[in-house]
């Protein structure tokens, strides 16, 4: 066989498995969502899609890319150029602020992104996702990592474990109940502490986690 026949091949192929697909899925958005961490935030967010009755077809939650914000940046980015095809309309960054040294870079990677089918965005947390997580017990704007410790750990010991003393990274049923009970705490104690960040000139603590949350909440409507 051919070069030119298996490059033909393969292109019917891909044609045909995107059809497939799009047959699966619903009317509303085709969704990307990258994230930094391998265990919490897509058990997170697949919960959340669940919560709301989002097609699967129609979702994509990913994390395999690389921790760094740059990394999780050029993942999207590669997951977008393969999928020209049938293409994304958009794609969501997760991404924590953490100590990362590329953080600005990867924000001006996505502030510079062209492409006219897929609008890239990130979503920010600071320090960490675990701050999110926090929100759905109480709203708190206390800055984490001023003592010089890792700001993310600090958040969880000293505050998260006080409502769940056996916090770990990958709980799904704990992640799932969250999402079932407190998700509408989460989004006004967010949305709070976003506009507090803002009057204050500040990022620490921040998360922009209402913003993806509430679009797919809305998203079949």
């Amino acid at each position: 066989m051919g070069t030119d026949d298996l490059f033909k091949r393969r292109k019917q192929s891909a044609l045909k498995s995107s059809k497939r697909r799009i047959e699966l899925r619903e009317s509303y958005d085709k969704v990307l969502i990258v994230t930094e961490g391998e265990k919490t935030e897509p058990l997170y967010l697949s919960a959340v899609c669940d919560y709301f009755g989002l097609n699967q077809a129609n979702i994509e939650i990913d994390p395999k890319s690389d921790s760094s914000p740059t990394s999780v940046v050029k993942y999207a980015k590669s997951l977008i150029n393969k999928n020209k095809i049938d293409p994304y309309n958009h794609v969501y960054c997760v991404i924590d602020r953490d100590a990362h040294q590329d953080f600005q870079k990867a924000l001006d990677q996505v502030a510079s992104f062209k492409n006219k089918d897929t609008k890239l965005h990130i979503i920010l947390s600071v320090p960490c996702f675990e701050y999110w997580i926090l929100l759905h017990f109480i709203y708190t704007t206390k800055p984490f990592g001023v003592s010089g410790d890792s700001p993310c750990q600090e958040l969880i010991d000293s505050e998260l474990k006080q409502y769940i003393s056996n916090y770990e990274k990958g709980n799904t049923s704990m992640l799932t109940d969250l999402v079932k009970c407190q998700i509408d705490v989460a989004i006004a104690n967010a949305k709070r502490a976003y506009d507090e960040a803002r009057k204050r000139g500040t990022e620490n603590p921040k998360t922009e986690l209402h913003i993806l949350v509430e679009y797919l909440k809305n998203l079949k409507n």
